[in-house]
């Protein structure tokens, strides 16, 4: 809940504000030990930070002591740039059995997390030397910001576009701070209006702006994540939802609920519950679960499928894992780590996977493959020939799907691309296009439309592809 009206901290009077404040002291200088002069000590255990909250001056140091089996790193929200206070990051795991301290010199409530475990979660609240109570409370308030803003969704937006770096001088892609600029704008819309103006503008925005078109997944993300951090509820920002975009509203609606869960695996057992089953919205929905099973996990993908492995329908267990591994092969290696990517196997680790899921895994491979040889399409489609036997049209498929999402604007290039491989992949990479196109317009129709404007031969695969969504449809 945000707390930027000033009349809701003037409701609270000066001996709360005291007897608050005392509480709160003391209750932190009981539960952190002594360590030194001016610090106190959080024990980072394998299941959290003891005690989540601790109150110190300015000046004072925390440290961190790692007495858990596993190596955690604390660091500053945002994850995981941790930008909020930068200097608040060891930039490197704590080691079981050793520990990292920070001085603290800015005033504030500095929340943080474990960047390897992101939903462990912590906060230290640094009070100025002559603060008063009312000091403490606008600290609180200056600072008070959600846990998960997903300034990676910026990173992510370049790192899954960075094809329209090169060949194709009408698709530029968007700069650091030109994006920045529009996720504020974008965030601004939700917070005084609603997601819907937010989502509608970008709609009309994408038709004349290529870099945005491009970027425009990670974009609807922030506004999910803005609609959460507005409403405080899935069911109340999901009334504004929109499938623009490959439905990244949803998906980042589902990551900001998981960030702030108590208990992940509830949430996700009744999160989909109030959509008709084997419905688009229902699929989009265990979709995005998967995506938020990997934010919650950090990227772990055995544990992320193990939680799609406990719905009931085979419908939500399947949709899960497709996000799941949709999530890993667009990791960002630098922000957001997968030990489940190869550069020298950019397969890995479909080859490994249980049968039900390789096509999946195979299905987004290229995605991975796409963004360590940007605009190498006839590269991809080559590549795909070495997958593993039967799989290689499921990874065309997937060459098609990301050749048009990176070409949204010019689907008779994509078709040039499938039609430039091997005479078996040429079908298979066109049914990937109009798979992306259902996804990416949540809805047949711009689909159909787009099958008729391709090659004679290519049509039929194009259609078959999309009157297989149908089902997903029907009201």
């Amino acid at each position: 809940m945000r707390t930027d009206d000033p009349g809701v901290l003037l409701r609270f009077s000066t001996v709360l504000c005291l007897i608050v404040c005392a509480a709160a002291f003391f209750v932190s200088l009981e539960a952190a030990s002594a360590h030194e002069g001016g610090s106190v000590v959080v024990h980072v255990t394998d299941g959290g930070f003891e005690p989540r909250s601790v109150e110190i001056y300015a000046g004072d140091a925390v440290v961190f002591e790692n007495v858990g089996d596993e190596a955690h790193w604390p660091a500053s929200d945002d994850h995981p740039t941790h930008e909020l206070y930068p200097g608040f990051d060891p930039k490197k795991p704590i080691q079981p059995g050793t520990e990292w301290s920070f001085t603290f010199d800015k005033p504030g409530k500095w929340k943080y997390h474990d960047h390897m475990n992101p939903y462990l979660t912590g906060e230290v609240v640094v009070r100025s030397d002559q603060a008063g109570p009312g000091d403490f409370f606008s600290s609180i308030k200056a600072f008070f910001v959600n846990a998960y803003e997903t300034t990676l969704s910026a990173l992510v937006g370049d790192r899954e576009n960075s094809a329209s770096a090169g060949g194709h001088s009408h698709s530029k892609k968007l700069s650091e701070e030109e994006y920045k600029k529009i996720k504020d704008e974008y965030t601004a819309l939700v917070m005084d209006k609603n997601p819907r103006v937010a989502l509608e503008r970008l709609r009309d925005e994408i038709e004349t702006n290529d870099a945005l078109l491009r970027s425009c997944h990670p974009a609807v993300h922030d506004i999910g994540h803005a609609a959460y951090e507005k409403y405080g509820d899935v069911g109340e920002a999901m009334k504004y939802r929109d499938e623009v975009c490959n439905s990244g509203y949803l998906h980042g609606i589902i990551e900001s609920r998981f960030s702030q869960s108590d208990d992940v695996l509830a949430d996700m057992k009744t999160m989909c519950d109030e959509y008709r089953p084997g419905g688009y919205v229902s699929w989009q929905c265990y979709h995005g679960l998967g995506h938020g099973a990997m934010f919650y996990t950090a990227n772990d993908l055995p544990r992320s499928l193990e939680m799609c492995e406990t719905f009931d329908s085979s419908f939500g267990r399947s949709s899960c894992a497709n996000g799941v591994f949709m999530e890993n092969f667009s990791a960002d290696q630098k922000l957001h780590l997968s030990k489940f990517l190869k550069e020298s196997d950019p397969f890995y680790p479909c080859m490994e996977q249980e049968e039900r899921y390789k096509n999946d895994c195979y299905l987004y491979a290229p995605t991975y493959f796409l963004s360590l040889h940007p605009e190498d399409y006839a590269g991809a489609l080559q590549w795909c020939n070495g997958a593993e036997a039967g799989f290689e049209s499921a990874c065309a498929y997937g060459v098609g799907m990301q050749t048009l999402k990176e070409n949204l604007d010019d689907p008779k290039m994509a078709e040039s691309v499938c039609m430039g491989g091997e005479p078996e992949q040429t079908a298979p990479c066109v049914e990937g296009m109009a798979s992306l196109y259902v996804s990416h317009h949540g809805s047949l129709e711009p689909a159909r439309e787009m099958c008729a404007r391709l090659e004679t031969p290519n049509r039929r695969a194009c259609y078959a592809s999309v009157e297989a969504y149908t089902p997903l449809f029907r009201s």
